[in-house]
């Protein structure tokens, strides 16, 4: 958590500093940091959405607001893994049947 927030805090800075070279007259150099910190504060502030689903404890099915989807397959150990789908937030969970 206080990695990305400092991760967050360093994109804030360049894109700021980027936008105001830019207006004090600093031409396309100034371009350069604020497109970075761009990337950095959007990378940074999505990042978390579309990370990997968690793989749940057999018969371990979510909560309210899960849909189970039409996917299964199996381990390779032979353990067969339904998914499920929040529609809320996107997240991916594999429940072990």
């Amino acid at each position: 958590m206080i990695l990305r927030a400092a991760v967050l805090g360093f994109g804030v800075l360049l894109l700021g500093g980027g936008i105001l070279a830019a207006a004090a007259g600093g031409g396309t150099g100034a371009i350069a940091p604020a497109i970075l910190g761009l990337v950095i504060v959007l990378g940074t502030a999505f990042e978390g959405r579309y990370r990997a689903g968690r793989t749940s404890a057999r018969g371990d099915t979510p909560g309210p607001g899960w849909e189970r989807t039409a996917e299964r397959f199996r381990e390779p150990d032979g353990t067969p893994v339904e998914v499920w789908f929040n529609p809320a937030s996107g997240e991916r969970r594999y429940v072990k049947k």
